[in-house]
């Protein structure tokens, strides 16, 4: 794992770059796609799920 990107709050905790405090520790973050008119047409495309 890499320190939290400042200033990124996820909740999403079944990712593998969650931790806790809603932090990410992911290099990067990507976001999808162009063109995006609003958050319901916005991903996450940096997410992967945790692994058990």
């Amino acid at each position: 794992m890499t320190d939290e990107i400042n200033r990124v709050k996820c909740v999403v905790d079944s990712c593998t770059y969650y931790q806790n405090g809603n932090k990410c520790t992911a290099n990067m973050i990507e976001i999808q796609p162009p063109g995006a008119s609003d958050t319901q047409e916005t991903d996450c495309a940096t997410f992967q799920p945790r692994s058990s």
